[in-house]
């Protein structure tokens, strides 16, 4: 390196030697067949040519040595001006060095629901979904940030979350092995909650993500180790209840949830190319929650379950003691097929009081699980991160996109403790829900997706009085679309 930049260093000597001389050169030719103003004016262009391409032969020795921007205007705020794109993944600013960027993206998400049956409560409708803008970029080079919002959730803000923040973090990376992670964003524990909504294969998650937490402001390791082979995420949340966020926890409890993931890819590494894609690893939480408990809900989003709650004297049923999730999780995908399952066990303690009367406990365990499967007809490489389609769709071109056929399996059962005297749930809450569904996805290109789900779910247990949920089966239509960027 030394011996490189002494021949630098003498080259850079020679090639100064010859512009000055050339300039002599000039100077002295110049006045003899120019007049004086005439001979000055055409000098001093020509010197200028021939310390430009100086310059340039010095920045090829070495890159840190700058152009100057009088001399070659064009050249030197390609080096230096910041870099504007626009494309397939979104919008962005970046300086020339990459250190600092700034990217606009978001998806949004429009929905239409029929329900088959002329006793359901929710009526048939149109609805946003998801619209989610997105910031997101780099500063200093090893600290990303990222700032989403929803403003279709529906979800009101209280003292304790903002509805219509949903990620909020910073992440330090100066090591892919080492990586740390604050703000607010989703805690590790399961596989479809992790997803990116825009990536979903059905138009609503499946039940083992009712029983894992959506958001929460934490902190967090993690990182990839072994080449990818093995990734590791741990972290302390203030921690929430099931299929819920929070921003803070002021005024419930000082208590925080630890929770953690390890997911392995074991052949990723090997020439055994069939089980490549094959992932699989666990995720779980444990902490110490009290306060409002959730209800649980039907893939077309109707509740079948809740826990009696009142004031007063009235009944009510409150979170008050120990909390932990347990999810083992796998994917497998090959060429256009793809496959992932989890199973979910979520246990709480909770307090059943009435009036004057001493309080009840419980510790229910709760547990569900599913199996989806998807195939792509037009042959794309299936994945857990979003597809690009082989041959976006061109009339002209006869070219149609990409075609995706899925299906699902899965149940969800409540402890049927709580359905014993003293009752901890509503009467015309079901204590299991079994559902299957089929559905097909079409990607127009990279940024727009149609959807199109069939849901079917059959309760035990409830009410059987008309009109609630759990009364008669639900069988609901979902279409979607959808436009990411």
């Amino acid at each position: 390196m030394q011996k490189h930049l002494h021949c630098g260093d003498r080259l850079r000597a020679f090639m100064r030697f010859y512009l000055y001389a050339a300039a002599v050169a000039l100077l002295s030719t110049g006045s003899l067949v120019y007049g004086a103003d005439e001979t000055i004016d055409a000098l001093k262009k020509q010197i200028q040519e021939l310390d430009q391409k100086v310059r340039l032969l010095e920045r090829k020795l070495d890159p840190n040595v700058g152009l100057a921007p009088q001399n070659d205007p064009g050249q030197t705020r390609k080096a230096v001006e910041p870099r504007l794109s626009a494309g397939a993944d979104g919008f962005s600013f970046s300086s020339a060095d990459t250190n600092f960027v700034l990217k606009l993206r978001g998806y949004v998400q429009a929905d239409a629901r029929f329900y088959v049956g002329d006793h359901i409560p929710a009526n048939d409708t149109f609805l946003m979904r998801r619209v989610r803008p997105i910031f997101e970029g780099t500063v200093w080079k090893n600290y990303d940030f990222r700032v989403m919002l929803d403003f279709g959730s529906g979800a009101t803000s209280s003292s304790l979350n903002d509805g219509f923040l949903q990620d909020a973090y910073l992440n330090v990376h100066y090591w892919p092995e080492f990586q740390i992670q604050a703000g607010k964003f989703k805690p590790p524990v399961g596989l479809e909650r992790l997803q990116s909504g825009a990536n979903l294969v059905f138009a609503e998650r499946g039940f083992p993500s009712q029983f894992t937490p959506n958001r929460d402001a934490g902190l967090q390791l993690h990182g990839q180790l072994l080449g990818g082979v093995l990734g590791y995420q741990a972290g302390v949340f203030n921690g929430v209840q099931d299929n819920t966020s929070g921003d803070s926890d002021i005024g419930v409890d000082d208590h925080k949830d630890v929770a953690a993931r390890l997911f392995a890819h074991p052949f990723k590494k090997t020439n055994i190319r069939a089980l490549q894609g094959l992932g699989i690893g666990a995720g779980g939480s444990i902490g110490n929650q009290s306060g409002v408990l959730p209800s649980y809900k039907t893939p077309g989003q109707q509740t079948f379950f809740s826990y009696v709650t009142g004031a007063g004297t009235n009944v009510n049923v409150v979170a008050d003691g120990e909390h932990w999730r347990l999810v083992p999780q796998a994917y497998y995908y090959w060429g256009p097929l793809g496959i992932f399952g989890e199973y979910a066990i979520s246990s709480q303690t909770i307090r059943r009081d009435a009036g004057g009367a001493a309080p009840v406990f419980r510790t229910p365990h709760h547990r569900a699980w599913q199996v989806v499967g998807s195939w792509f007809v037009t042959g794309e490489q299936n994945s857990y991160t979003p597809v690009k389609p082989g041959h976006p769709l061109n009339f002209g071109e006869h070219r149609w996109g990409a075609l995706e056929l899925v299906a699902r399996y899965g149940q969800l059962t409540l402890d049927e403790e709580l359905f014993t005297a003293p009752l901890f749930a509503t009467a015309a809450s079901a204590h299991k829900i079994v559902s299957w569904g089929v559905g097909a996805n079409w990607y127009l290109n990279r940024n727009v997706k149609l959807m199109l789900d069939y849901d079917r779910s059959d309760f035990n247990g409830g009410s059987a009085a008309r009109g609630q949920v759990t009364a008669q089966d639900e069988q609901v239509i979902i279409s979607r679309v959808q436009v990411s960027f």
